[in-house]
């Protein structure tokens, strides 16, 4: 009779720990998309990797403005010279492309700066996606820490009752070494989950530059998939840039055919040879027999092949992550609603029949502590679960190019 009296007792105090377990963490601050955008907003504009995008952008359309323009200078020039005759002249000369020239050559690094403005945008895809994901982890390794602890409080309340157990005969020594242990085990998980909290928050500030002082939380409630036949893959920022690579590669071969074309030069002298005026007109055109320029042309053909077939490469991967990226979403957030049905409600009726076995002397301490565990288990599975169900969504609109028009930060 002491014994069931005893068992009850300690039963009574050990109910506390896995009901909290069970327990949803209350949420600060749930994530919406237009609170998300008023924190991205500000971190990509300082964002070290957008801001060397959008330098090489600048560059490239500063290369684009000069490369239209004529190449040579006018050219001026004086000759005075005393003999017998005192001779002096002043004279103008400048070298004429053809006019393809710079077109073409205005042409390819046109496509060039498409291709960093879409460089640029592809790089914001990726690092929206980088800090929401961080957000994610930030907030998932959180949550298990608050598990973690309340995990540890009751073990401990455990361990401290076992061995006022033991000193009255209740249970074994066996028993109490179990409970032990569960304690020493659940201060060190604890330990651990509170340096992945630090890990991942330090992750996230060095993506973020700061430490927000608010963090959001991310709910149960996940978005509806994206249908990948509405997914242009053509219009993806990528496969543009890729697409523009290879025109500027194709407008590299009409400038080297071009240049092949020798320029030629003009000019005219004036001046006096003695008691006489002098007047004079040149043109110089070069001959193209120590270097033809067929070297150029091949190598600019050959690089033309080199960017059709990066092009292709660059379609095939983004067809290939998207798919791959809606399958893994939709199979995370199947998994999520299923343990929402029925896991939430399954682990609160085990914490209940495992704490009525107890109470009925069915279970000893060590199997206790055993089917316990099982249930702190089951929802750190459910915490991972709600992390990565999270992150499967970003990385599924970062492959989709629909982070930013999600977010609502799009330019």
């Amino acid at each position: 009779m002491f014994r069931l009296i005893t068992t009850g007792w300690l039963c009574a105090v050990l109910a506390f720990g896995p009901a909290i377990a069970v327990a949803a963490p209350s949420e600060v601050e749930v994530a919406t998309p237009a609170g998300l955008s008023a924190i991205v907003s500000s971190i990509i504009n300082e964002n070290p990797s957008i801001a060397s995008a959008q330098a090489r952008l600048k560059a490239a359309e500063a290369r684009a403005e000069g490369a239209g323009l004529w190449r040579y200078n006018p050219e001026i020039e004086y000759e005075r010279e005393n003999t017998d005759v005192r001779t002096e002249t002043v004279g103008v000369s400048q070298t004429v492309e053809w006019l393809s020239k710079p077109a073409a050559r205005g042409r390819a690094a046109d496509s060039r700066a498409e291709g960093f403005a879409l460089e640029l945008a592809s790089i914001r895809q990726q690092v929206i996606a980088e800090v929401l994901s961080g957000f994610v982890l930030v907030d998932q390794q959180r949550e298990a820490l608050e598990l973690a602890s309340k995990r540890t409080q009751s073990m401990s309340r455990f361990a401290e009752l076992s061995e006022r157990l033991l000193r009255e005969g209740d249970i074994s020594p066996s028993e109490v070494q179990a409970a032990r242990l569960a304690a020493a085990q659940a201060a060190m998980e604890e330990q651990v989950a509170v340096t992945e909290v630090s890990s991942a928050e330090q992750e996230l500030a060095e993506l973020t530059g700061f430490s927000p002082i608010t963090w959001p939380r991310f709910g149960n409630v996940l978005p509806e998939p994206l249908n990948v036949d509405d997914v242009d893959i053509d219009r993806l920022p990528s496969v543009l840039a890729a697409r523009h690579v290879r025109e500027a590669a194709e407008q590299d071969v009409n400038v080297a055919r071009w240049e092949r074309v020798p320029d030629p030069s003009f000019g005219v002298r004036w001046g006096d040879e003695g008691d006489s005026d002098l007047f004079g007109f040149s043109v110089s055109i070069p001959i193209p027999v120590l270097n033809s320029g067929r070297s150029e042309v091949a190598a600019s053909r050959a690089e033309a092949v080199s960017a059709a077939a990066e092009l292709q490469s660059a379609k095939r991967s983004a067809t290939a992550r998207l798919r791959e990226t809606v399958r893994r979403y939709e199979a995370l957030r199947t998994s999520q609603s299923l343990w929402q049905k029925d896991g939430e409600d399954a682990l609160a009726q085990q914490t209940d029949l495992l704490e009525r076995r107890l109470r009925g002397g069915d279970i000893g301490a060590v199997e206790y502590l055993v089917q316990l565990q099982q249930i702190y288990d089951a929802q750190t599975s459910s915490i991972e679960l709600h992390g990565q169900a999270w992150t499967a969504w970003f990385q599924l609109l970062e492959a989709a190019g629909y982070v930013e028009n999600w977010i609502g930060t799009e330019q």
